[in-house]
């Protein structure tokens, strides 16, 4: 009857640790993001990235506007 039930109960404080650790992953990961993409802008050059980005943007649209058409008879 109790399989269901957390094996620990977490404090406010336990809680407010682990919010505040996930916004300092989130901050690193955003930031080495951002820098991962300054060195691929500055390999490759600035044309090859943009043409690449406008494709995943439109690759992106095409995905989620998929079944969203409205079939006109």
């Amino acid at each position: 009857m109790t399989d269901n039930l957390p094996e620990r109960i977490y404090t406010e404080t336990d809680l407010a640790r682990t919010r505040r650790n996930a916004k300092a992953v989130g901050w690193v990961q955003g930031g080495l993001a951002v820098f991962l993409g300054a060195m691929v802008l500055n390999l490759l050059g600035w044309i090859p990235a943009v043409a690449v980005a406008g494709g995943v943007v439109y690759l992106g649209y095409k995905i989620l506007t998929w079944g969203s058409r409205d079939d006109e008879e």
